[in-house]
Formats: structure tokens, C-alpha cells, sequence
């Protein structure tokens, strides 16, 4: 089940109602209504699937309680090693397995060699990379002694499969989240209000600028071969604010919808094109990844308290891993390694603590720049699509700008749509207190912005015309 669809629509406003009327009470009668609703919501996709959630759950809840009681180092790692295998199988399996024996018989193909393929027609599990960090983050937690286990296993089995952000995220920790399972909530009005308004405000971008910019993207990159510079250029753009704000909007839906229900998520996205160095990127991007891969690997790893050539080893271990958590593709591993390189390359030149305009105008883009250049790897099926693309960028014109979705006028509202969100997000950037300014207004000025977004919405929206796919992008990771 997917938020931007009819079935969603009808799904949470059901599981609001009953919610707050018959299960806001009783810790216990709750969760397993949580549990049961979001078994519901992810097994509407494919049923089959809810196998590895539950074991998954399972195994982590035991191993926890294993780890805490158990005094002995060695066998704590056991245990720790068991919680690995299974999440980490069940990832490797479904996600890399076709990916490493095929890039094994690659490799030996060059010598000569020759092998059978073993290759298998495996599905991927929607958002098997989300809620397998986010169970194994409880096990790495009580490990390194941040956490003592829950005696509550329906808490446990609601906090690892919430429904709002069971698919994509944000991956929360179970220091943050879990607690939240063990206490009775009430309605607050105020957690309702910007609940609703954060939902309304990822439905604009996902379905008004996002699935609008998706049309042209998925156009020029079905077409790499016949682009021109000018076309390329726009499409390189173009897909850089499409992931954003599809990813944001997912983030936003999922942290609204769970403030309707009286849980707090983290915050997944804070304006990443303003940012003032590529680490201030990664501060602002995907942020309960990033904090994750920094937490449970380059701290581990020694982080930036080592030897210089161990911090490059650091940095680029992450991002590679990174990259390869986003897919299963050399072209995620580029991707990756592209980026740890922009940190270790370009952040030595530049000072977050410099407050010159112009110099912070010129570094945001010059990051802004190198970041959408690298997702042409992102984007592009094959190495060989992602080469042909950065060599379209210096192609002569040849007038091709409009064949791929969007006529004159459809592409003149989306560049007015991409000025206008970056006006309002350097805004925002300079005066963080507008939204409390904003619901501070009376009644008739909110909801006529309220209604506002939402005739907006339905009136512009992209709703499948040009549309290969209006799910959100991060659904395949």
C-alpha cells in the first residue's frame, strides 16, 4: 500500500478512528492493533513477505535478552552474530544475491573461466533495507550497552513494523521510538494540526512538483541515446529535485501521519541543497541513515580519531556501503564512492563558520552541482547509460527539450514550481519560526491555506498520464 493512492485513503482514516476511539487506552490492546494494522498495510503489497518481519522481530526480541543477561564477551558477540546473520541473510539474499554471483562469473569470465549462471528470480521485499537496519539497530544498541531489552514483545513487534515509516523510513532507533510503545498517548490538537499539515505538505510536493518533474525524467532517461546537452542538463537537474522531494515527501507523510496517531518521528530531511560543505549535506540528507552508517560503522571503525589514511579508508567504507544499500548495482558503488571522495576531496576548503553571502551562495551550489552529477549513476540503468549521459552534456542542440512529456507550458510550471520551493526553503533556512508563526494565525487564514494546498493539489497534480510509475523512488531500496 502506497500513501498517494485510494486505498490509503480509505485505510488510515479507518485506523485513525478506531484507534483513538476503542485501543488509546490499554498499552497492550493498542499495540496489537498497531501490529495488526501495519501487517495489513505491508502485507497488501504481498502477504508472503510478512514472514521476514515476524522472524526478524523474533529473533532480534530473544537475542536482545540474550546479550543484556549474558556477562561473557564471547558469547554476547554470538549472540550478536546470530542477529546478524539473519537480517543480514535475508538482506544479502534477497537483495545482493544475483548481484555478487553474477559480478563472481564477470570476474572470472576475464581470465577465461567459465561458469553456469546461478542466477534466480527472486523478488525484492518492499523496504527490506529500512526495517533491517532499524531491528538490527536495537541488537547493536544492547551490545554496546546504549540499551537494556524491552520485556514487552507487542511493543517491540509494533516499534519494528509501524506502518507510517515501515517502508522507507525514517529508520528510527529504538532508544527513540521503542519508548514510545510503552506509554498511553492522548489526542493533542496540536500534534493532529501539524500532523494533518505535514501530510498535505508531502502530498503537494510528492504529487504536484515530484511526479510533474518524474515525467520528463523517466522520459529522457528511456531515451539516453538521442539527448542533447541542453535536454541532459535539464534531466540531470530535474531528477536531482524529483528524489528530493519524492524521498522528503515520503518522510513528511510518514512523521505527519504518525503525529496524528501521537508518535514523534525523527527528521529525515532538513534543506540539503543549502548546505555549506559536503559533510553539511549528509547532516541535512536521508539523515537517519546517514546517522546510522556513522553510529554502527565509521564510529566503530575508528571514525575520524585515526591516521589519515585509516579516515579515507573510513570515509570511503561507508559510502561504498551506502551506495551498495541503495541497490544492487556497480552503479550504486560508483555513486557512493563518488561521494565519500567529494568529502575527503573538497570539505578541507570550506569553513562552516565563513558568513559570506556570496561564498556560501557559490558553495551550496557547487555541492548542490557535484551531488546531481553523481546520481547519474543513480539513475541510469547501466555504466554504459550513466558514461553516454555526462557525454550528452556537451552535445550540440538538437531542439528535443519538449519531446520527453512536458510540452512548453508544462515545463515552464515546473521550473516555476523548483524556483519558487527554493525561494520558500531559503526562507525557512533563515526564519525557522514561521511554522509556529503560521499556526499561531487565526482560524480563517489557516484554513484557507489548508484548502488552498489541497485544490492545488488536486487540480495540478500529476495523476498518471506520462507517468511510468507514480510510486515513491526509495520503495525499491
Amino acid at each position: 500500500m502506497i500513501f498517494n493512492s485510494i486505498d490509503f485513503g480509505i485505510f488510515f482514516p479507518l485506523v485513525f478512528f478506531l484507534y483513538w476511539l476503542f485501543f488509546r487506552s490499554n498499552i497492550r490492546s493498542r499495540n496489537l492493533y498497531l501490529i495488526g494494522v501495519s501487517y495489513l498495510f505491508y502485507g497488501w503489497w504481498d502477504w508472503r513477505f510478512l514472514s521476514l518481519i515476524i522472524i526478524s522481530s523474533l529473533v532480534d526480541f530473544v537475542v536482545g535478552k540474550k546479550i543484556h543477561n549474558e556477562d561473557n564477551g564471547l558469547k554476547r558477540k554470538r549472540w550478536l552474530l546470530v542477529s546478524l546473520a539473519v537480517n543480514i541473510g535475508f538482506l544479502g539474499f534477497f537483495k545482493y544475491y544475483n548481484f555478487f554471483v553474477d559480478s563472481f562469473i564477470d570476474a572470472f569470465t576475464i581470465f577465461g573461466g567459465g561458469f553456469e549462471s546461478f542466477h534466480l528470480n527472486i523478488i525484492l521485499p518492499v523496504g527490506i533495507s529500512f526495517y533491517t537496519f532499524q531491528t538490527l539497530s536495537y541488537t547493536l544498541d544492547i551490545y554496546y550497552k546504549k540499551l537494556k531489552p524491552t520485556d514487552d514483545a507487542f511493543a517491540f513487534f509494533a516499534f519494528v513494523s509501524f506502518f507510517p515509516q515501515l517502508v522507507a523510513g525514517p529508520i528510527e532507533r529504538a532508544k527513540d521510538l521503542l519508548p514510545q510503545f510503552l506509554k498511553i498517548h492522548t489526542i493533542n490538537y496540536n500534534l493532529l494540526r501539524s500532523g494533518l499539515l505535514l501530510m498535505l505538505w508531502g502530498f503537494f510536493k510528492k504529487i504536484v512538483i515530484a511526479d510533474r518533474l518524474a515525467i520528463f525524467v523517466d522520459g529522457a532517461y528511456g531515451d539516453i541515446a538521442n539527448l542533447d546537452g541542453i535536454t541532459s542538463i535539464v534531466a540531470v537537474v530535474f531528477f536531482a529535485f524529483q528524489l528530493y522531494l519524492d524521498f522528503s515527501a515520503y518522510s513528511d507523510i510518514a512523521i505527519g501521519s504518525a503525529r496524528i496517531l501521537g508518535f514523534d518521528l525523527s527528521t529525515n530531511f532538513k534543506r540539503p541543497y543549502l548546505s555549506s560543505s559536503f559533510s553539511d549535506f549528509w547532516k541535512r540528507w536521508h539523515i537517519s541513515l546517514s546517522s546510522w552508517f556513522k553510529d554502527y560503522v565509521y564510529i566503530p571503525l575508528g571514525g575520524n580519531r585515526v591516521a589519515q589514511m585509516k579516515l579515507i579508508r573510513n570515509v570511503l567504507i561507508v559510502f561504498v556501503l551506502s551506495g551498495l544499500w541503495h541497490g544492487a548495482s556497480w552503479n550504486f558503488v560508483i555513486w557512493g564512492g563518488l561521494n565519500g571522495l567529494f568529502i575527503l576531496v573538497f570539505d578541507r576548503f570550506f569553513s562552516n563558520k565563513d558568513n559570506n553571502l556570496l561564498k556560501k551562495i557559490f558553495i551550496s551550489f557547487f555541492v548542490t552541482t557535484l551531488w546531481a552529477l553523481s546520481l547519474v549513476f543513480f539513475r541510469a540503468q547501466t555504466f554504459g547509460d550513466s558514461i553516454m549521459m555526462f557525454s550528452n552534456l556537451f552535445e550540440s542542440n538538437k531542439d528535443v527539450l519538449y519531446n520527453y512529456g512536458l510540452n512548453e507550458m508544462e515545463f515552464g510550471f515546473a521550473i516555476k514550481l523548483l524556483l519558487a520551493y527554493m525561494v520558500f526553503e531559503i526562507i525557512i533556512e533563515k526564519y525557522d519560526f514561521l511554522y509556529q508563526w503560521f499556526v499561531n494565525r487565526n482560524f480563517v487564514i489557516r484554513w484557507a491555506v489548508y484548502i488552498s494546498m489541497l485544490v492545488v493539489i488536486l487540480l495540478f497534480g500529476s495523476y498518471g498520464v506520462g507517468l511510468n510509475d507514480n510510486n515513491f523512488i526509495y520503495f525499491q531500496f
